[in-house]
C-alpha cells in the first residue's frame, strides 16, 4: 500500500472520529457532550472504520485527489449515509437512543461530508491554480456547444500536459448565446461573428491566439466563415481529431490539426467505414512515386493501417527523405528510377509485395508536351514493365493511378496515361495478378496544381494568372482521393482490369476558385487582380471523367463508380512494337505508333 493511501486513510479516520463528537457538541453543551465520550467512543471508532471500508469498496482510495470529481463526492455521500444508519441502529439496539438528540444523525452526516470532501476539493483547486500559474498556457477560443466542447474544456483544466486555456466559446445556435460551459462564456454565434470582433478588441491582456473547432459536425460553410475570420484577425485555426482518428498509441489529446486552405475550398468530404481498409493490415505494400503528392499521402495512410512492410520507391532524394522522416518503423525507403527495370525487378523479388500502388509519372503538361518521349518512357513503358514484373512474380494486386486527362486526351501526358489504361485492360484478361485502374481529377494542393501557385501569387500581391475565364476543373482533397484509392483496392467481386472512377462532385470554374482564395486570404478583388493569359498547348477548357460510350455503374462504396467497357482497343502486336521502339529510342516511329494506338487522342 502506498504512502499516500495510508496518509489518506489516517486523514479520513480522524475526520470521521472528530465529526462524531463535533455533532454531539454542536447539539449539546460542551460539558454534557464530554461526559458522553466514555460511553460512545467505541461507536465513533466503529463509525470511522465502517466509512473506510465502504469508501474502499467504492474505490475511493484508488483515486487521486488531484482529479477529485463529482463521482468521488457521490461515493462519499453514499458511504456516510450508510454508516450513519448503521451507527444509529447500533445506538438504538444498545441505548434505545437515550440521551442521543434526534438531530444528531443529520449533524453527523453534514459535518462528516464537509470534513471529508472540503480538503479534496481545496487540494484540487490549489493544484489547478498552481499548474496554471507555473505553465504559461495559450488562450484559445473553441467552437461548439456540445459534449466534445465540454470534454475538451474539462481536460484542458485537469491535464498537466494541456497547452491551452479556453477563454471563450463560439456556438452554432443563438439560444446558447450568453450561457457558460465550465464558467467559460459563450460569446458569439458562427453565423454572426460581430460580437467576437468586439470581444477581441476588449480582451487586450488575454487576447486569444487561435480558434479550435471541437464540433466535427459543423458545415463546410461555417468552417469557411471561421477560416476567413481567423485569417483577418491573425489567429491560427485548427480542429481536434475525431475519436475514430485517435489511435491508442498516439498522444492526440491536444493536437489540434491545422485547417488548411484545401479543406475549405471543395465540397464536403465523404466519410467511409474504416473496416473497408482492414485488408492492408499486415500486408507488404509497395508505392512507386512515394515522394510525390499522391504517393506520399498513400504512404501516410497505408502506414497508419499497420502494414507488415511499406516499401517507398522514389527517384527524388529530397522527397524520399521527407516522407521517410515523417514515418517510422516498417517503412523502407528505396531510391530508384521507375525506368530502371533491373532495380525494380530486384526490389519486387526481394520484398514480394502483396499490393503495388503505381503513382509514379510525369504529370506537368507543358514539360511533357516539349519532351513527349520522356512521357512514353516514364508513363507508358515503365508501367508496362511493372505490369510484366507483377505477372512474373505473381503479385496479388496492382493499382494504377490514372487521371481525368486520359479521357478524350488533348495532350501527351493525358494520352500516355490513357495508353496505360488500355494496356492494363488488354493484359489483365489472362492474368493471375489483379489489375485495377483508378481515374480521378485534380487534387487540391498537389505538386503542379493551381492552389499552391495561386497562394504564392496572392502572397506576392498578385496578379493571379488564369489561362482562360471559362477553364473548369474537378477538384478533390488529397486525403479523400487517396482514401478512395485505398478503398477501391480492397473492393471485392470486381473484374480484372476494370476502371474505377472517383465521383468528384460538380466541376469548379478556376476563376471562382481564385476569387475564393483571395477572399480567404483576407484580400479583395481590388487588392489582388486576376489576369487571363491563354490556354497552353494541349490544355482543355473542361476535363471529363468518362468517355461518351463508357457506361458507369455504382459500386458498393459511395463515391466510386465502375466501368468495364474497353474502348478503342488495338491488337497486342501494336503495344509490343511501341515498347520495342521506345526501348530503341526511335522517336519518330514511337510517336507514329503512339498515335495509331490512340485514335481518341485529338
Amino acid at each position: 500500500m502506498g504512502r499516500k493511501i495510508i496518509l489518506t486513510l489516517i486523514h479520513d479516520f480522524l475526520i470521521f472520529l472528530i465529526s462524531f463528537f463535533l455533532a454531539l457538541w454542536i447539539r449539546l453543551d460542551f460539558n454534557y457532550a464530554t461526559s458522553l465520550i466514555p460511553s460512545l467512543w467505541l461507536y465513533s471508532v466503529l463509525f470511522s472504520f465502517s466509512n473506510l471500508l465502504i469508501l474502499n469498496f467504492f474505490g475511493l482510495y484508488h483515486g487521486i485527489w488531484r482529479y477529485a470529481s463529482i463521482h468521488e463526492i457521490i461515493s462519499i455521500i453514499k458511504s456516510i449515509f450508510l454508516s450513519t444508519l448503521f451507527i444509529i441502529a447500533c445506538l438504538f439496539l444498545v441505548f434505545r437512543l437515550e440521551n442521543i438528540p434526534r438531530s444528531f444523525p443529520i449533524l453527523l452526516f453534514i459535518i462528516s461530508l464537509f470534513g471529508v470532501t472540503a480538503p479534496r476539493v481545496f487540494y484540487r483547486f490549489l493544484k489547478d491554480s498552481l499548474t496554471n500559474q507555473i505553465k504559461q498556457k495559450i488562450p484559445v477560443l473553441v467552437v461548439g456547444d456540445n459534449n466534445s466542447t465540454n470534454n475538451f474544456i474539462r481536460i484542458t483544466r485537469t491535464e498537466k500536459s494541456s497547452p491551452y486555456d479556453v477563454v471563450g466559446i463560439i456556438c452554432k445556435e443563438k439560444n446558447s448565446l450568453g450561457r457558460r460551459i465550465h464558467n467559460v462564456p459563450i460569446i458569439s454565434v458562427i453565423n454572426d461573428l460581430d460580437p467576437l470582433d468586439e470581444y477581441l478588441k476588449i480582451k487586450k491582456t488575454i487576447s486569444p491566439q487561435r480558434i479550435i473547432i471541437c464540433d466535427n459536425s459543423i458545415s463546410q460553410k461555417m468552417i469557411e466563415s471561421l477560416f476567413i475570420f481567423s485569417k483577418k484577425n491573425g489567429l491560427a485555426i485548427g480542429e481536434v481529431p475525431k475519436v475514430s482518428d485517435i489511435s491508442s498509441a498516439s498522444d492526440h489529446k491536444f493536437s489540434a490539426r491545422p485547417i488548411i486552405i484545401e479543406d475549405v475550398l471543395g465540397r464536403k468530404q465523404k466519410v467511409h467505414d474504416p473496416e473497408l481498409l482492414k485488408d492492408i493490415y499486415d500486408k507488404v505494400v509497395l508505392v512507386t512515386g512515394a515522394g510525390g503528392s499522391i504517393g506520399s499521402e498513400l504512404c501516410r495512410q497505408i502506414y497508419f493501417l499497420n502494414p507488415k512492410k511499406l516499401i517507398m520507391f522514389e527517384q527524388n532524394e529530397f522527397a524520399l527523405y521527407k516522407i521517410v522522416n515523417e514515418l517510422g518503423k516498417n517503412s523502407i525507403p528505396v531510391l530508384g528510377d521507375i525506368k530502371d527495370f533491373f532495380k525494380l525487378d530486384k526490389v519486387i523479388s526481394k520484398y514480394k509485395p502483396d499490393i503495388i500502388f503505381h503513382s509514379a509519372a510525369l504529370k506537368h503538361i507543358t514539360f511533357v508536351e516539349q519532351e513527349p518521349m520522356e512521357a512514353l518512357k516514364t508513363n507508358f513503358l515503365a508501367t508496362a514493365k511493372l505490369c510484366d514484373l507483377c505477372k512474373l512474380h505473381k503479385i496479388r494486386k496492382m493499382v494504377f493511378i490514372s487521371t481525368d486527362k486520359a479521357v478524350n486526351p488533348t495532350n501527351i501526358m493525358g494520352a500516355s496515361k490513357r495508353l496505360c489504361e488500355k494496356y492494363i485492360q488488354k493484359i489483365s484478361s489472362d492474368s493471375k495478378t489483379f489489375f485495377s485502374i483508378v481515374r480521378f481529377g485534380n487534387v487540391l494542393g498537389s505538386t503542379g496544381s493551381v492552389v499552391p501557385l495561386f497562394e504564392e501569387q496572392i502572397q506576392k500581391g498578385g496578379p493571379v494568372t488564369i489561362t482562360h475565364p471559362n477553364v473548369c476543373r474537378y477538384f478533390m482533397t488529397i486525403r479523400e482521393a487517396v482514401e478512395l484509392v485505398l478503398i477501391s483496392s480492397q473492393m471485392k467481386e470486381r473484374t480484372n482490369g476494370e476502371i474505377l472512377i472517383l465521383e468528384m462532385g460538380k466541376p469548379v470554374l478556376i476563376k471562382d476558385l481564385a476569387k475564393k482564395m483571395i477572399v480567404l486570404s483576407g484580400k479583395s478583388d481590388d487588392d489582388i487582380k486576376i489576369e487571363f493569359t491563354q490556354l497552353r498547348k494541349g490544355e482543355k477548357l473542361n476535363e471529363e471523367l468518362l468517355f461518351k460510350n463508357e457506361r458507369p455503374t455504382k459500386t458498393q462504396v459511395d463515391g466510386i463508380l465502375s466501368t468495364q467497357v474497353k474502348l478503342f482497343q488495338m491488337d497486342m502486336l501494336y503495344y509490343n512494337n511501341l515498347i520495342s521502339m521506345i526501348q530503341n529510342n526511335s522517336i519518330n516511329e514511337s510517336m507514329e505508333t503512339f498515335r495509331k494506338l490512340l485514335p481518341e487522342y485529338r
